[in-house]
């Protein structure tokens, strides 16, 4: 499992890193947020893998949505050179660990997912701000969608 998160978590930041347009810049933060809040899930902080997942991809995706908007190529295009590269690297990454099956002595045990409850007695009083900050992050994408339902005629920046 830790194989799949690392290559999902490696993978959305080559995406992003190589990408040119945000449409496809896009998939890579999403892959690699999701990556990372189930990685913290699975070593015992949900409630943090959740806040990451609400704050980091609802943050990033309206920054994504704005530059959209604001991107005067509708259509963007990608190089076969590009893909190639891309798939490669891939591949140079991946590939040491395909080769070194082991059994592994992590284990998961759901004895660690015990403080959850831990963490909610702690934090118990962050519930109604972290409600706060997803009606914010909610509002803004709204905004950001108005925005660009109204991007169709053209560009932003011809405005």
């Amino acid at each position: 499992m830790i194989y799949i998160l690392v290559f999902m978590i490696v993978g959305g930041s080559l995406v992003v890193l190589w990408s040119r347009s945000p449409y496809y810049g896009v998939f890579g933060v999403l892959l690699q947020s999701v990556g990372y809040s189930l990685f913290l899930c699975f070593y015992g902080f949900p409630f943090f893998g959740l806040i990451f997942l609400l704050v980091y991809v609802g943050g990033m995706l309206i920054v994504f949505l704005f530059s959209t908007v604001l991107s005067a190529e509708q259509y963007p295009s990608s190089s076969i050179l590009e893909m190639l590269f891309f798939l490669v690297s891939i591949n140079l990454i991946i590939f040491p660990f395909l080769n070194i099956w082991f059994p592994s002595t992590v284990s998961f045990s759901l004895l660690s997912l015990s403080s959850e409850n831990q963490v909610g007695e702690i934090m118990g009083w962050l519930g109604g701000l972290t409600c706060l900050v997803a009606i914010i992050l909610l509002v803004s994408l709204m905004v950001a969608f108005s925005l660009c339902f109204e991007h169709s005629q053209g560009s932003l920046r011809k405005l």
